[in-house]
């Protein structure tokens, strides 16, 4: 009888049941490893759309390029809503079985390494511990940890409702209501177009004003769903739109001063701008940036402009200082009455991993080895932490998302599948590899915009660790070759 490749018994530990998490379940299942489980801290799976159930939530990337490529689905809009993206995944999750190996409401505390054993150990908030992992991916990406201003973390005297958008309160209304948005990024703008609908007022902290392009969100009609549920039309439509982002990503064409598409996109916001507040100069001078385009995440809508010229809206130029019993008490002094105040203040985007512990080799802390600047190898992989893969991990965050997550899992599931073949029980970057990797990656990002001015995408320390350069055509061949030079990795032999 042959012997048994080890990766068809190792048992492995997914953290997160969001896009991430359920690309590499399936991708496991592919490559024949069946041992997993997936803990996932909320009441369902879905990850970041289980959560961002806020007014107007809906996704930047078109609905075909938006999902996985081996499953296809019916959309009915060009960009679905938070709750078509949710039934979608509990579609994919439905017909690969996944129901059965995910833990609901289990937060993952820490994954230690056993030197001796050669497993991970996961502690769960509940208490839980389970030991014998032989790997553990990370599904947890870095879109997670909700930002909240420190005069809102403890007591205030503010009565009403207040809440971050990603963390939405069940059955909160906005209807007749004052409403405060502390915010102008993607999830604010989308907000304020839904609080103007229905609002009694909505204010509007700014600290400073996005970049905003036009994102021609519509309904499919009929004919063109019917059309798209052939499969030659649907993945003909969703090459398009990868062969699209592919191209204006290519060179950082899209995030250099001199880049082509570059200008061809701040050309598109300025002409936008100026076309939807032609009769309102105000407003083109209180929401036309300082900061060079494309150096903070731009903002896709195609209402929001319509929306700030509504007399029930008003821009603050200033941001909030603090809760007050009324309301908001901004950073000029100016006390604004609210019934609800809705933080649209993004996340703590650098913590990668925040809250989990993660012990390696020798016990090894990730944190403590990051010392405030996360990186990987592919966004993957870090020295002295053996058969721990990371999704959507430091330097991966680019467009179109769900290819990045997709080519990630088959990465790890192939790695970790062709470990007996290489007679290997673990895998572990080399530190010489993780270094050459990460000295190109920060000279390619150094030639880009992202640096010149404070965003989401830097540590404190301003190094950028959540961007990728380039196009996803760039990222595939650098994941291709890895899986197939094994001199890319430091591989534990068997003893």
């Amino acid at each position: 009888m042959a012997q048994q490749s080890i990766s068809r018994n190792a048992r492995v530990a997914i953290i997160g049941a969001g896009f991430s998490g359920i690309a590499a379940a399936t991708a496991l299942i592919r490559d024949g490893v069946e041992n997993f489980t997936i803990f996932e801290s909320a009441p369902g799976l879905g990850g970041t759309w289980w959560h961002n159930r806020y007014p107007g939530a809906e996704v930047d990337l078109e609905s075909h390029i938006y999902s996985f490529s081996f499953e296809q689905y019916d959309w009915t809009r060009t960009h679905a809503e938070w709750h078509e993206i949710l039934a979608y995944l509990n579609h994919v999750a439905q017909k690969w079985d996944l129901g059965r190996r995910i833990q609901l409401n289990e937060k993952v505390e820490s994954a230690i390494w056993d030197d001796e054993s050669q497993t991970y150990s996961i502690e769960l908030s509940s208490g839980t511990n389970y030991g014998a992992f032989d790997a553990v991916i990370s599904g947890v990406g870095f879109l997670n940890i909700p930002l909240i201003p420190p005069f809102a973390r403890g007591d205030h005297p503010f009565p009403g409702p207040v809440c971050h958008t990603s963390r939405w309160q069940e059955g909160l209304s906005l209807e007749n209501k004052r409403v405060g948005v502390l915010g102008t990024g993607s999830s604010g703008v989308q907000i304020v177009t839904e609080a103007t609908k229905t609002a009694q007022s909505v204010t509007i902290f700014q600290l400073e004003p996005n970049w905003v392009i036009p994102k021609e969100a519509r309904d499919f009609t009929e004919d063109e769903r019917k059309a798209y549920s052939s499969s030659d039309t649907y993945f003909a439509e969703r090459q398009r739109l990868y062969d699209w982002y592919d191209e204006i990503q290519r060179d950082s064409s899209h995030a250099k001063r001199d880049g082509h598409w570059n200008h061809v996109r701040e050309q598109r916001a300025l002409d936008y701008l100026h076309g939807e507040l032609a009769d309102r100069p105000d407003l083109i001078e209180l929401v036309t940036p300082k900061f060079p385009f494309e150096s903070r995440r731009t903002v896709n809508s195609d209402s929001y402009y319509q929306a700030i010229q509504d007399p029930k809206v008003r821009i603050v130029p200033f941001g909030a200082q603090e809760l007050t019993e009324r309301g908001i008490r901004d950073a000029n002094g100016e006390e604004h009455e609210l019934d609800v105040v809705v933080f649209a203040t993004g996340f703590d985007a650098a913590n990668y991993l925040g809250g989990m512990t993660v012990r390696g080799r020798g016990g090894r802390d990730l944190h403590e080895a990051w010392e405030g600047e996360p990186s990987a190898f592919l966004g993957m992989m870090v020295p002295d932490f053996p058969n721990f893969f990371m999704m959507y991990g430091p330097n991966t965050n680019a467009s179109p998302l769900v290819t990045f997550y997709e080519a990630q899992a088959a990465f790890i599931a192939s790695v970790l599948s062709d470990l007996d073949d290489r007679g290997a029980t673990t895998v572990d970057v080399s530190r010489e590899q993780f270094e050459s990797y990460n000295t190109w990656l920060q000279d390619r990002l150094g030639l880009t915009v992202w640096g010149e001015t404070r965003n989401y995408f830097q540590s404190k320390t301003g190094k950028i660790v959540s961007q990728w350069p380039y196009g996803p055509e760039k990222y595939l061949q650098l994941i291709e070759q890895a899986k197939t030079n094994a001199l890319e990795f430091d591989l534990q032999r068997v003893r």
